[in-house]
């Protein structure tokens, strides 16, 4: 087995700084960390699950392994995969192999390609955190490698059809998909197909139609002259449709602004009645003990002043504070108010 450039390049690189260099040092650790046995962990979507006695390095890992060390990880799983399952997938930097269960044989592992992905991903980082020698790490890293994900569609029809979308995975009888293509027979959508395309809108959240929905359904319509792959795309780039929120969900939300806006009015402001009562009591207490000593007139004047400016701060802010939701109470809130108004024409 060949060693790869990027190891070959960033070992050079390391052994050619001067001794004590601490980035040539932390190059040297990742290095070492790299070249030594594989790292493998493996886990369920609920915790982690031990290896067999495989010739590897155990790294104990949970999903969705945030750890690092971890070069491959075994994600045991035999359910279909979700959007969001299959983008972390994606991401890496670590392999993810997908299997059911865990084999009593080790199965292959794409070692060099994770440690390549590992290895850029410090080198960057490195980078970022010396910027003196941040454009010689990136030269070694070379440009970041784009992970493309094929985003999955389920196509539904009343009548067997057969479409052709290049670059996307079309699945059949998974729920777990991006969108939903809805072929729509010659004369359009019949009645008997709306519990259908609300039902498909429910489950992926984004669906593409190539006729007219009901206007009970929500989705997006091909138009004339537009392709399908790029209806697609055009929907993938739009949120997820969420269901309506009901009223008592607005009049909680109102419930709560109304409370936070009084119980947090504001900052304070600056007593200086309080403050120059202080000073006042302050120095008739200092003149009346500092007769005979300065150094106790000095000690009375700042223990009477402090005393008298920290009780009467706490006793002018609970006024204020009284004072404060007073007139927050007596004003309407504009969010409030507007939210309320708004169920009340709903309802």
């Amino acid at each position: 087995m060949e060693t790869p450039d990027m190891f070959i390049r960033a070992a050079d690189w390391a052994h050619a700084r001067d001794f004590g260099c601490p980035v040539g040092l932390a190059l040297r650790r990742v290095l070492l960390e790299l070249t030594g046995p594989p790292r493998v962990g493996a886990c369920t979507l609920d915790g982690p699950v031990p290896l067999p006695p495989w010739p590897v390095r155990e790294v104990s890992v949970a999903w969705p392994v945030l750890t690092p060390g971890v070069d491959v990880v075994l994600l045991v799983h035999p359910g279909p995969l979700t959007a969001a399952l299959r983008s972390r997938i994606a991401a890496g930097p670590q392999a993810v192999l997908v299997l059911p269960a865990l084999p009593a044989e080790l199965p292959d592992l794409p070692l060099i390609d994770a440690r390549l992905r590992l290895l850029a991903g410090e080198l960057r980082a490195l980078a970022s955190r010396h910027p003196h020698v941040a454009g010689e790490l990136r030269a070694i890293a070379g440009p970041p490698v784009a992970v493309a994900v094929r985003p999955r569609v389920a196509v539904i029809s009343p009548d067997p059809v057969t479409v052709d979308l290049p670059g996307w995975e079309v699945v059949d009888g998974d729920p777990h998909v991006d969108v939903v293509l809805a072929v729509a027979p010659d004369a359009g959508w019949r009645a008997a197909d709306h519990a259908t395309l609300r039902d498909a809108a429910r489950r992926a959240g984004r669906l593409v139609s190539t006729a007219s929905l009901p206007s009970d359904v929500p989705g997006t319509v091909v138009r004339p002259g537009q392709t399908l792959v790029d209806a697609l795309h055009l929907a993938l780039r739009r949120p997820v449709a969420v269901p309506a929120a009901r009223p008592g969900t607005w009049l909680r939300a109102a419930d709560r602004l109304e409370r936070r806006r009084a119980i947090i009015p504001g900052r304070p402001p600056v007593f200086w009645d309080v403050a120059a009562q202080a000073l006042a009591l302050g120095g008739v207490a200092g003149l009346a003990a500092g007769q005979t000593t300065p150094a106790v007139g000095v000690v009375a004047a700042v223990t009477v002043g402090g005393m008298r400016w920290w009780t009467g701060r706490r006793e002018a802010e609970r006024a204020w504070l009284r004072e404060e939701n007073a007139r927050l109470r007596a004003r309407p809130h504009a969010p409030a108010t507007w939210l309320r108004r708004q169920v009340s024409e709903e309802m």
